[in-house]
């Protein structure tokens, strides 16, 4: 086509030493001699992969890796306490039994640790992700006697992957540690007001815990023990549904809320009630108070104290849009007083500095291809040989949106294969019209049957290669 594009006015019919057999190629018919002939045509066809593909490639996400679904479903049982063999028995074996014959499972994995179990589903590729969640919730919930005693209620959650957008650091010197976790959690809950931001997680942070300490001698005076008061406190803290109360004025939702959040909420549990009305609270026999998990986690940015807020973004959301507008946001937000709030990792820009980077390597590439071709052909071949890499990379990005795909690092690997392929093409296009030009050939005639000479050839050995890829294609 830009061989044609160059010659187009040139006379159409070989010279008179020129064999017969170029003469069915030079007045045939289909796209090849149409393009050739039509130098309109081939000029508005390259103008519109220009055109289309640089405006694709600015609508078109970009991240770092592709979104892709594990298609696994979780089950997490924390039993504090219980040894590895413990968790085996009592909570991944009867979990395994539970969920091994659901339709859609093709295998079951598990995990047993030191105070928690998990048993990991994988699905088959065409079981439905939705139908097979509720089966294995149903199933779990079957589980005669399950948990076990000192056990927490099982999680059952489909595997997603996050997308990370930002992280912000959130730091201070001098607060305490509940001081700055309630400072990044109100970051928080300002960031998630926002319209398009609906997952921001904290890290680097020890989760919070109401500690109990319990006196012997109280004990004792009142003749408890500690796991007929742990029953009380459990027992004393749940959220239950009483479902609906239909009256003419409306419907009116029953349910009883009293599960606590706060050591003070727990101080007036009763732990005993006598006949004589006397009570015996918790408040009494116990220290409570608002505390962390006992963990080692040091987490500081150039020696002070630093909570990490982390954006990510939701399946369907572009990661450019959440980014800006969370530095849009960040532009006019105010910390409590003692606090800083900074900008910590951006994978937006780690995505557009690689993609900087890939894009001069590419323009070097193409004026060093450019330069090669010279050497062999004459300075026109030469230019329109580089000129397709260009053109066929932009145009592909046209059809990205349709075939749901991304620019992403597994698609940029894909370019370059692509390039080489498309590069040895393109040369063996042009050495076979050289070659035609040489027999005497001339303009149209001499692009169409080079071209025609090769296209069985060229489109098989592209078509072989895509092949190979096509299983990696989600």
């Amino acid at each position: 086509m830009s061989d044609a594009e160059g010659t187009a006015s040139a006379t159409d019919s070989p010279s008179g030493g020129t064999s017969n057999a170029g003469a069915p190629a030079a007045n045939g018919a289909g796209l090849i001699g149409y393009f050739a002939r039509n130098h309109v045509a081939a000029n508005v066809l390259m103008l519109l992969l220009l055109g289309g593909g640089l405006f694709a490639a600015s609508q078109i996400a970009i991240e770092r890796f592709p979104h892709y679904d594990p298609r696994t479903i979780t089950v997490t049982v924390p039993y504090p306490g219980a040894s590895p063999a413990e968790v085996a028995e009592d909570i991944n074996r009867r979990v395994e039994e539970s969920v091994s014959g659901i339709v859609g499972i093709d295998r079951v994995l598990s995990v047993a640790g030191e105070g928690f179990g998990q048993v990991t589903v994988e699905m088959n590729t065409f079981a439905d992700p939705v139908d097979t969640l509720n089966s294995v919730r149903t199933a779990v919930d079957r589980i005669e006697n399950f948990p076990p005693l000192n056990a927490e209620q099982p999680e059952v959650l489909r595997t997603t992957v996050a997308r990370q957008v930002l992280t912000l650091s959130v730091s201070a010197s001098g607060l305490s540690e509940d001081r700055l976790r309630l400072d990044a959690e109100a970051l928080r809950t300002a960031l998630l007001a926002l319209p398009s931001v609906s997952v921001v997680s904290l890290q680097g942070v020890r989760d919070r815990e109401i500690s109990i300490e319990l006196s012997e001698e109280a004990l004792r005076r009142h003749a408890l023990t500690v796991r007929g008061v742990a029953n009380v406190v459990r027992q004393s803290s749940f959220n239950l549904s009483g479902g609906q109360l239909h009256t003419d004025a409306g419907d009116v939702l029953i349910g009883t809320f009293a599960q606590g959040t706060t050591a003070e909420e727990f101080k007036d549990v009763v732990v005993v009630a006598r006949a004589d009305g006397s009570v015996v609270r918790l408040g009494d026999i116990a220290t409570l108070r608002d505390d962390f998990v006992e963990e080692n986690l040091i987490n500081e940015v150039d020696g002070r104290a630093n909570v990490f807020v982390r954006i990510d973004a939701a399946i369907g959301q572009s990661t450019q849009d959440v980014g800006e507008e969370v530095k849009d946001f960040l532009a006019s937000y105010i910390p409590p007083p003692g606090t800083e709030v900074t900008l910590w990792e951006d994978e937006n820009q780690l995505i557009a500095d690689r993609l900087s980077t890939i894009g001069r390597n590419v323009a070097i590439g193409v004026v060093l291809v450019f330069l090669a071709l010279l050497v062999v052909f004459d300075l026109r071949l030469a230019f329109w040989i580089a000129a397709g890499i260009p053109i066929a990379f932009l145009g592909s990005i046209v059809f990205f949106d349709m075939a749901g795909m991304s620019i992403n690092s597994l698609t940029l690997f894909a370019f370059f294969i692509a390039a080489g392929i498309v590069v040895d093409d393109a040369v063996v296009v042009g050495e076979s019209i050289a070659k035609q030009r040489e027999l005497g050939m001339r303009g149209a005639a001499a692009a169409i049957a080079g071209v025609r000479a090769v296209a069985g050839p060229v489109t098989f050995g592209a078509l072989t290669t895509a092949v190979a890829f096509f299983a990696l294609y989600p």
